[in-house]
């Protein structure tokens, strides 16, 4: 049988589940209820984020849904991908990929160091690599999946801030359109580029007032905006290697 004619939904021999990272706070949280509400199991990854993520897990179980928190530490990404992917076995077979963790530290280049650069590269970089190797391993033959990778609209239009940060995003946009090569036609591999979602908590204003100037469409998004554009990939048959933007026309 081809991808084409599979959905997630026809397959009840094998309960589909969700795996997104960062999924204890902001935007990752979201993206988790949702997955929930498509009627998969979710693994609820987190880093230290004990209480948020258990929150995630009884709001999701409140519903109906299934869900579980792990925590690992994607700073050791291979090691962090093995935990996640054993977890999972839990709720069922994950056949869908959602890497939103990220982390967002800027440095000008006289203070960036090889720490700097490790954090950023791990997390950003070989954190969803090491995982969709995982999801690939896992996979029954023939059976479909996605793997969505949450990018920045910066991964393309890079500015002077946030280096490091910057490469990382690019580079996993390099590997989200290669990795759509390798993996095709069964699994299915996109980016999401947002804009301005959640301000930064501890620029809230600065950072929403600054970002609605440089915005067309003159507001700011929200975490809904990047669950619409996942469920739209999701739902997707024919598009694959693909990175959909939804930054309100910001970057152009």
């Amino acid at each position: 049988m081809s991808t084409d004619q599979v959905s997630l939904e026809r397959l009840p021999n094998h309960a589909p589940v969700a795996v997104v990272t960062g999924a204890a706070r902001r935007v990752g949280r979201e993206i988790a209820l949702a997955m929930a509400r498509r009627g998969l199991g979710v693994v609820v990854h987190h880093g230290t984020s004990d209480v948020e993520a258990d929150a995630v897990v009884r709001q999701i179980e409140k519903n109906g849904g299934r869900a579980i928190a792990v925590s690992a530490d994607l700073r050791n990404p291979r090691n962090a991908a093995l935990k996640v992917f054993a977890a999972a076995r839990e709720l069922g077979t994950v056949r869908v990929l959602i890497n939103s963790a990220a982390v967002f530290q800027d440095r000008a280049l006289p203070w960036i160091d090889p720490y700097h650069c490790n954090v950023h590269l791990s997390v950003n970089l070989m954190a969803p690599l090491f995982l969709a190797q995982q999801l690939v391993a896992n996979l029954p033959a023939d059976d479909p999946a996605h793997i969505i990778n949450i990018l920045d609209w910066r991964a393309e239009r890079p500015g002077k801030d946030h280096l490091v940060y910057t490469a990382s995003k690019a580079a996993l946009a390099s590997v989200t359109r290669s990795l759509a090569q390798q993996l095709a036609p069964r699994i299915f591999v996109n980016g999401i580029a947002p804009g301005a979602i959640l301000p930064p908590e501890d620029r809230l204003n600065w950072h929403t007032q600054r970002a609605i100037d440089s915005i067309p469409l003159k507001r700011t998004g929200s975490p809904r905006d990047v669950c619409d554009a996942i469920d739209f990939l999701l739902d997707s048959r024919f598009i694959t290697g693909e990175i959909l933007h939804v930054s309100g026309g910001e970057g152009l």
